[in-house]
């Protein structure tokens, strides 16, 4: 007969059952909680993926959030953190492995800071850091109460290492303008050991010769296109590469570089008409000569390009 202090007591019932489950022959397994775990790593800013970079350092680190339903914590309960690697299996394991870490649970919903990215893959395992394909995981967030693994219940999700770098893009053209360059960029071809090309942008990057002691001009970061190489001074010759960056952010292989192209002050239409070989003289009167000048001057220029075609 049991006592009205164990009734009333849900902590001490867990306690006593959780003895109970640790006689031969009536131990209880691991079940899954309803909820989700996610990670994001510190310098990603968004869910779900790490780097090269960050799969290899001690100190990159992530911050894991746990939502489970259907546990009620207690002094003594803890979370561990493991990750297992995806492929034949289809979640976390049924035993909580070593795992990355333990911590004291204070909730059924925990958000769970500093947890090294290092440590996550070398957990799963992942193996090498720098291998030319992607390797996702299952992120698994045991609850262990009183700190036991015996009825374990866990939360899982997903999480990749974005090992994968793009191929080298090529530069299909390169114009000229009034202190810029509008750089053509178009993706390279996928490769045994270049396999990201999704999710893919891109940078192009503009050197001036070293002895004109100016600067080397980067463009912000885009889709393949055209992009703008900016900042330039006009009449110096700037030899132009690219490089792709993945998804999250793994630099790929840069390009061939240009043939060197120089940036040109910007000519307006009357200019470029003169330089045509244009003889109106053009001007702001109303009538004559000077008021069909703007008119002139386009059918001149047309006509000259014309005879050159």
């Amino acid at each position: 007969m049991g006592g009205p202090g164990l009734a009333e007591s849900p902590p001490m019932l867990r306690r006593v059952t959780l003895l109970l489950c640790l006689v031969p022959g009536i131990a209880l397994g691991q079940a899954t909680l309803a909820g989700t775990v996610t990670a994001i790593v510190a310098t990603q800013g968004t869910s779900g993926h790490a780097n090269r970079a960050e799969c290899g350092s001690i100190a990159s680190t992530s911050t894991w959030n746990i939502s489970g339903t259907g546990v009620t914590i207690a002094i003594g309960d803890r979370w561990r953190l493991a990750t297992l690697i995806q492929g034949g299996n289809t979640g976390c394991s049924a035993t909580p492995p070593a795992g990355v870490q333990d911590v004291v649970a204070t909730g059924a919903t925990q958000s769970i800071p500093l947890v090294p990215v290092q440590t996550m893959g070398t957990a799963a395992p992942v193996g090498s850091c720098t291998q030319a394909s992607d390797v996702p995981v299952w992120l698994c967030a045991y609850y262990l109460p009183l700190g036991s693994t015996t009825g374990a219940q866990v939360v899982q999700g997903t999480f990749t290492f974005q090992l994968a770098i793009p191929p080298a893009p090529v530069i299909s053209r390169v114009t000229p303008g009034d202190t810029q360059l509008a750089v053509g960029v178009a993706p390279g071809t996928a490769s045994a050991t270049e396999t990201a090309t999704t999710g893919v942008t891109y940078t192009v990057t503009c050197t001036p010769p070293a002895s004109s002691g100016l600067p080397t001009r980067t463009s912000s970061a885009g889709n393949a296109g055209t992009l703008i190489c900016s900042g330039l001074t006009n009449s110096i010759p700037y030899t132009v590469t690219a490089q792709g960056f993945s998804q999250a952010n793994n630099p790929g292989a840069v390009s061939g570089a240009s043939q060197p192209v120089t940036p040109l002050p910007f000519l307006n239409f009357w200019q470029v008409y003169k330089d045509q070989g244009g003889v109106e003289q053009g001007g702001c009167s109303t009538g004559g000569a000077g008021g069909l000048a703007p008119a002139l001057a386009l059918l001149g220029l047309l006509a000259v390009r014309r005879r050159r075609s």
